[in-house]
């Protein structure tokens, strides 16, 4: 009995899961990876989609790095905001943003949207 507690232990350890992507206001995103260049980290990609009925112009992120035994690495902010020329994201529709900075030894990013904001003035954190 003690060997099939042991076993389960281990497999419960060895299968614990990654940290995921966290939206906010039905603003979720789609994916996020890193921009490795010569093996070290200088940013990352994101996508994010608005699954609401209402247009967004702005959002605000946090931004965590992990390297690859998910040991978090460094913490970052991030944010996007429609322009002159960035489009704001319409419901059902999606953006792309990329960031640069510095993140040691990190090979994964994990989004956590902080603040949205829509174009009718209104805006959720």
């Amino acid at each position: 009995m003690n060997y099939l507690f042991a076993i389960c232990t281990v497999l419960l350890l060895c299968s614990a899961t990654e940290p995921t992507h966290k939206g906010m206001c039905n603003v979720s995103v789609s994916k996020a990876y890193t921009q490795n260049v010569l093996g070290k980290n200088i940013g990352y990609y994101v996508e994010f989609k608005n699954n609401s009925s209402r247009t967004v112009d702005a959002l605000k992120w946090k931004a965590t790095f992990y390297d690859n035994f998910n040991e978090q690495k460094g913490v970052r902010e991030g944010s996007w905001s429609s322009g002159n020329f960035i489009s704001p994201i319409k419901p059902n529709s999606t953006t792309k943003d990329l960031e640069n900075n510095w993140v040691s030894d990190a090979t994964k990013v994990r989004i956590t949207i902080t603040k949205v904001h829509f174009t009718d003035g209104m805006t959720c954190d």
